[in-house]
């Protein structure tokens, strides 16, 4: 719970402070003794009819502060930024010149990337010779989290099809309704497999999402592939799609890679969460009035009393 307008309780404790000054004031010594019986309103009548004015002032003072309770909501459809992670599972992916190997180490970066983004939709594609679409973009990064430990080598035929994944991965973002979409592709061979030429795939993905879908290309392991990373194609199409081409000669440069990504691609929503807060003034407000209608109810029935 917060309160939206917190001064108010501080203009009830500057009230508070000189309240009894002011009582002070109004109090006129007697000029003379009339007896026992006419001597007006004891002092425990004023307390009794006090403490009841004070409580209702206190609350009306709550009440004005606007005390409001939060809930966190879950990003709009056109909020956030729309993420596909494009892994390449090819048996390249086992070389060990990453610790345990590179797709292991591939993992466990995106894993810890997916943690910064908790108010962005992520999904994921494997591609060896044939693309496989794992997971659709979503906010449930637990259950995307286990799509990433789970995608390995074996299940797809081998072989390296940038074009097809790529294809895939887009596919996944048509039905996205947010301004800004990401693909993050990751291969550490060259194209071998497939029908789908690469560039063509980004040329038209240039053309029906213009600057809306960015796709950043991750060249693994350049230094020790037999066949090499074909980085020129790569790059060309981080170029088309207006995004751009990452070397990860090694897992702590594969981790720069995330890094560089997630401050060029920073999302539009806080991290701790979005909320909405929803207005509880009215039961401070009806408690507070009633305190004080009883208090000066209390005050009239005790001072007829005294005057009785």
């Amino acid at each position: 719970m917060r309160l939206a307008f917190w001064p108010a309780l501080v203009f009830f404790l500057l009230f508070l402070s000189f309240y009894p000054l002011a009582i002070h004031k109004r109090r006129r010594p007697s000029q003379c003794f009339t007896g026992p019986f006419d001597a007006g309103p004891s002092r425990s009548v004023g307390i009794a009819t006090l403490l009841p004015t004070l409580a209702g002032l206190l609350l009306l003072a709550v009440s004005a502060s606007r005390p409001q309770n939060g809930f966190e909501r879950l990003p709009d459809a056109g909020e956030g930024v729309d993420i596909i992670i494009t892994l390449d599972v090819s048996t390249s992916m086992l070389e060990q010149d990453y610790s345990p190997n590179r797709l292991e180490a591939a993992k466990e970066a995106a894993l810890n990337f997916i943690d910064g983004r908790p108010t962005d939709r992520v999904g994921l594609v494997v591609y060896a010779a044939e693309p496989l679409a794992l997971c659709p973009p979503t906010l449930d990064h637990g259950t995307l989290a286990r799509f990433i430990d789970k995608a390995g080598i074996g299940t797809l035929e081998d072989g390296t099809a940038i074009g097809a994944g790529l294809a895939i991965a887009a596919r996944e973002l048509e039905g996205s309704q947010t301004s800004r979409r990401v693909i993050i592709l990751l291969s550490d061979g060259m194209e071998n497999a497939g029908t789908v030429d690469p560039i063509q795939v980004a040329t038209a993905i240039r053309t029906l999402h213009g600057d809306s879908l960015r796709v950043y290309t991750v060249a693994i392991g350049t230094n020790s592939t037999e066949t090499g990373v074909d980085e020129e194609t790569l790059s060309r199409i981080a170029s088309i799609t207006g995004g751009r081409l990452f070397d990860a000669g090694s897992p702590s440069d594969l981790a720069d890679v995330y890094a560089a990504i997630d401050s060029l691609e920073a999302s539009t929503l806080p991290p701790e969460g979005l909320f909405v807060y929803r207005d509880l003034y009215l039961p401070w407000l009806f408690i507070g009035l009633a305190l004080l209608a009883f208090g000066g109810v209390l005050r009239w029935r005790l001072r007829k009393v005294a005057g009785d």
